[in-house]
């Protein structure tokens, strides 16, 4: 006690009692707690149990987190110790007549100044197992650490840990979790465990892992419902091997997103992509059922394996894409000044409706940009010549693309699983647990869009006009449909001027049938609807050879219905006449 410096901090008079404690676990409870309440850190310097061998005896000698020598360490590393030979020294042994555990305070003395607060002391800051449990729950659930800690302090006020101490229980689960396996191994696990379906392969000769497919079961069920268009697009920076993540989704009839499958890829090559398409193909329960549009950016690769594997399909390129290059290299080559003009004659170009306005807005094109080969011949040789029927309106306006001509839809599932990761430091274990969640999530909104669609009727569809339409088919097609009926005023019964784009892209009435039921006063009939807007319900089972009724062509249909009123009137007017 004679060398102790100036600083001199007694705390005798907290720790005296004359309490007995029944077990040793209430005599450490106790003294931590008066501790912390004295902004002392007390620790366990030496702890004996007696088991009938000589010098064994019960007893706990507890001290200052600060007792012992002050540590030096050679590494280069910045490194400190808090150790400077506190004497604090408090022993706690069974009273002799078996009244329970007493308390001795050898020393109540300091050679340092306590602390206002205890924040950021890794010896306080350490989670209880109420605590520890809490962020287990929360990390299950992805929440960020820095969320987690402000849970942590608004359940347990007197909570003083910190995010570091988050970080490292955090790590502790996964380990715990994961026991000996590898992240591959544990992710197949996980994958199993869920009911996936799931294929993968390795490089020759190894237990490399090259490529790793999966869908969730409700993903099959949904790709077989709705399986006229695919959307598919790589995405990076979602995991710390840098490996690109590809996924697919399709559309429901309450035009709804919905995750079809997803695969890591060491490569983005056709090759590779083959493979991917190869398990996609295998998730139809029809063998020769394949999706009628398949909808991508411009990745030959990408577009190559598309040909290979699914040739029947039409590869759609996104709108988006192509624009946003396009303007681009107007920027560079055109002057500011007619850079919005030619954009408007770009866009005017890729609207177009048939091959005759296709061509004057072409030319119209060509004309404005005959002082700049560079850009025209970028346009014609890059996206026109050999591209245009993926993506101006000529052409995909004949196909039943269901209103997809971008990729918006998987860009916008990337984004989702960005928010849900929160960082691309993860493994791939931790971006399937993201996925996994978002599935779960996604699933439940298109059982609550296909519900809403039998039970709730939008203002704008009770009158009659819609009576065989309401809850047989989404509301999605019925807003559609009340949208085209507007056009019915100036396009009448006249195919030509309809254009009949709604018919052939969407599979739903356009403005010349919806004339023609309105003129004859008839509801409209939910055959002429295709059948792609009619499945309100996933709880179905898939037969193999079951017609999901995707060619639905009622041109013939309405031609012969129109000729059967026409007739009918002019009988009306003959019998008239002859009345008269």
């Amino acid at each position: 006690m004679e060398n102790l410096p100036k600083i001199c901090v007694d705390t005798t008079d907290a720790f005296m009692t004359t309490e007995r404690f029944g077990t040793r676990e209430e005599v450490i409870r106790w003294i931590k707690k008066v501790g912390i309440d004295n902004k002392v850190t007390v620790i366990i310097s030496r702890s004996d149990t007696e088991t009938g061998k000589r010098g064994r005896s019960n007893k706990i000698i507890f001290g200052c987190d600060k007792g012992g020598k002050h540590k030096i360490s050679d590494s280069g590393t910045q490194s400190a110790s808090k150790k400077c030979g506190c004497p604090f020294k408090i022993r706690s042994t069974p009273a002799k007549d078996g009244s329970g555990w007493k308390i001795d305070v050898k020393c109540g003395l300091h050679n340092h100044g306590l602390p206002d607060r205890l924040e950021g002391h890794s010896f306080i800051g350490r989670l209880t197992t109420n605590e520890k449990q809490h962020v287990a729950d929360l990390a299950k659930r992805h929440v960020t650490p820095k969320n987690i800690l402000l849970s942590l302090q608004d359940k347990f006020p007197e909570n003083v840990t910190r995010i570091t101490q988050v970080y490292k229980h955090e790590s502790v689960i996964e380990k715990e979790i994961r026991g000996p396996r590898s992240d591959i191994q544990h992710l197949f696990k996980l994958i199993e465990d869920a009911g996936y379906v799931y294929w993968s392969r390795k490089q020759d000769d190894s237990e490399v892992v090259r490529e790793i497919f999966w869908a969730h079961p409700d993903s099959v069920k949904l790709l077989n419902i709705f399986p006229i268009v695919l959307v598919m697009d790589s995405t990076y920076k979602t995991n710390k091997y840098r490996q690109p993540l590809f996924e697919i989704v399709g559309m429901t009839s309450t035009e709804l997103t919905f995750a079809v499958g997803f695969a890591y890829m060491e490569s983005e090559q056709t090759e590779n992509f083959c493979w991917v398409l190869e398990k996609l193909k295998e998730l139809f329960v029809k063998k020769d059922m394949c999706s009628q549009v398949i909808l991508t950016d411009r990745d030959l690769a990408l577009m190559k394996a598309v040909e290979v594997v699914f040739p029947n399909s039409i590869n759609l390129l996104c709108r988006f894409h192509i624009n946003k290059n396009v303007g681009a290299k107007c920027k560079q080559h055109v002057v500011n000044d007619l850079q919005k003009t030619i954009d408007t004659l770009w866009m005017e170009v890729v609207w177009a409706s048939d091959e005759v306005e296709y061509g004057q807005r072409l030319h119209q094109l060509e004309q404005a940009c005959v002082d700049y080969s560079g850009f025209i011949n970028y346009v014609k040789d890059t996206w026109l010549a050999p591209h245009r029927h993926r993506f101006v309106g000529a052409w995909i306006n004949r196909v039943l693309h269901l209103g997809n001509t971008t990729t918006n839809r998987v860009e916008s599932a990337h984004w989702k699983l960005k928010q849900m990761l929160g960082n691309s430091i993860g493994d791939m274990v931790k971006c399937w647990e993201a996925m996994n969640n978002n599935l779960r999530l996604q699933l439940g909104n298109i059982r609550a869009s296909f519900q809403k669609s039998f039970y709730e009727v939008e203002h704008a569809h009770v009158s009659p006009f819609y009576g065989y339409l309401r809850g047989s088919v989404s509301r999605a097609a019925l807003r559609r449909i009340a949208e085209e009926l507007l056009r019915v005023d100036y396009v009448g019964t006249n195919r030509q001027i309809c254009g009949c784009t709604l018919r052939t892209s969407y599979g739903l009435p356009c403005a010349c049938e919806l004339g023609r039921y309105r003129v004859g006063g008839i509801p409209i009939p939910i055959d002429v609807v295709h059948v792609h807007w009619r499945k309100l319900t996933m709880e179905v089972e898939l037969e193999i050879g079951e017609d999901d009724g995707s060619e639905v062509d009622m041109t013939a249909a309405m031609d012969e219905l129109w000729r059967r009123f026409r007739s009918l009137v002019l009988l009306t007017i003959i019998i008239g006449f002859r009345l008269t």
